[in-house]
């Protein structure tokens, strides 16, 4: 039975507190609630006479939730969520779709996966906005909040209500300038290990996720000479086209086609395949498209996920992985390993 309480409590109410709890600040959530302040004021004191409780207390730092809010902010997502899924519509059509998505990205990946993104959606979905930003330490947080859509990036650790969606191994290449000696002739090991070589990483993470490519030379006792360690591909390619220097990277950035007249990519030594192939790394994190679960019911999201999936692996092979998660090659070295 419906109670008369429910009957006189405006539902936007607790969309209010929501944001309110993830925010804990008036300004921000006036300005997701697409609202002015003195109106969020309001409706804070409409909810204080609701649930006859302060539900906030203002300090230096923001808002400080009280018990009684804290509760109420352990039950309210699934009940906002169990409430979009009534309201929500299920007619969707990306080309007359107008919204926007932010997506965690660490650089590397941005250089692979913006061009054929965007492409897409220009002729697909033209009224659809991408913000990028950097994966902070904090992504999950932001995930939460709603302050990003997706992030992708190696899930070492999710929290329950953080989705996490492997992304496929892609095919690795050996990156040089067009005219470096090694183009015309197939690279052997020997030849691989005779030249310096550039190393891309993903900041952020710890010492445990070093690149599989020199973990995996080391287990057969031989090492290659790292010069230089970068989290930006489009300084490497500078780097690669004045020097003999050598990147492992993922294929997509030589379909992406930023850099044809600049860099070639080849494939990797068959001995360094074998290698991969046979050999147990523990150096293998798994890069993963997260979200949260508020948007899994969401059709923009989802189709936006499903594009997203495309698009980080539709322009390379997919590798036949050895047993163990296997990684998106960034070559995947850390900030200040060695």
């Amino acid at each position: 039975m419906i109670s008369r309480k429910l009957i006189r409590t405006d539902l936007n109410l607790l969309v209010a507190l929501q944001v309110l709890l993830e925010e804990r600040n008036v300004t921000r959530a006036a300005e997701r609630l697409s609202v002015s302040q003195p109106a969020l004021s309001k409706t804070l004191q409409k909810l204080r006479d609701s649930f006859e409780d302060e539900l906030f207390t203002r300090t230096a730092h923001g808002l400080v939730p009280t018990p009684r809010a804290e509760e109420l902010g352990r039950e309210l997502p699934a009940l906002l969520d169990m409430v979009d899924r009534v309201l929500g519509s299920t007619d969707f059509s990306p080309d007359t779709f107008a919204g926007s998505f932010k997506l965690l990205l660490p650089p590397i990946l941005c250089e692979s996966l913006l061009p054929g993104l965007m492409a897409d959606l220009h002729e697909n979905a033209p009224n659809v906005q991408i913000i990028t930003a950097e994966v902070a330490p904090h992504y999950q947080d932001q995930l939460k909040k709603g302050e990003a859509d997706f992030a992708a990036f190696v899930a070492l650790e999710t929290e329950r209500d953080i989705l996490a969606e492997p992304i496929a191994a892609i095919a690795p290449r050996c990156y040089m300038r067009t005219d470096h000696p090694l183009v015309k002739k197939e690279i052997n090991l020997q030849d691989f290990l005779a030249y310096p070589h550039l190393r891309l990483y993903l900041p952020g993470l710890t010492r445990e996720n070093t690149s599989m490519v020199d973990d995996v030379l080391g287990q057969y006792g031989v090492h290659r000479s790292i010069v230089l360690e970068t989290t930006q591909f489009s300084s490497a390619v500078g780097v690669l086209t004045r020097t003999d220097s050598l990147l492992v990277a993922n294929a997509g950035f030589q379909e992406g086609g930023l850099y044809t007249d600049r860099i070639i990519g080849q494939e990797l030594p068959g001995e360094l395949q074998r290698m991969i192939h046979n050999t147990h790394s523990s150096n293998r994190g798994k890069m993963s498209l997260m979200r949260h679960t508020r948007t899994s019911r969401s059709a923009p999201h989802q189709w936006m996920r499903a594009l997203l999936m495309k698009h980080l692996t539709a322009s390379a092979e997919v590798v036949q992985p050895a047993p163990g998660p296997t990684p998106l090659f960034s070559d995947g070295a850390v900030a200040g390993s060695k």
